[in-house]
């Protein structure tokens, strides 16, 4: 199974903190078969560094297998695609 969070702000405030969370809660709760890969893009990360490092945390430690921003887009199609071929999906 793939589960993508798309998380794009063009303004700040706790909505971002509140992306955060919701993709903490899905690295939570992820089965061991499942890849979890997270989209963020928008202005309104740029004044959020913190909540950034948080989900680079994330990548880094494994609790998700992807962060990506829509500038190249293409290597999360090509992650997505792998994840999908690996999983049997395609």
């Amino acid at each position: 199974m793939l589960v993508v969070a798309a998380k794009a702000f063009d303004s700040t405030g706790s909505k971002l903190t509140d992306a955060v969370r919701e993709i903490q809660e899905m690295a939570d709760v992820r089965m061991p078969r499942q890849y979890v890969m997270a989209v963020v893009d928008g202005i309104g990360w740029k004044s959020r560094v913190a909540d950034l490092r948080r989900i680079h945390r994330l990548r880094e430690t494994g609790a998700i297998d992807g962060m990506y921003t829509l500038a190249p887009l293409d290597v999360f199609h090509d992650d997505l695609e792998e994840a999908a071929r690996l999983r049997r999906l395609i």
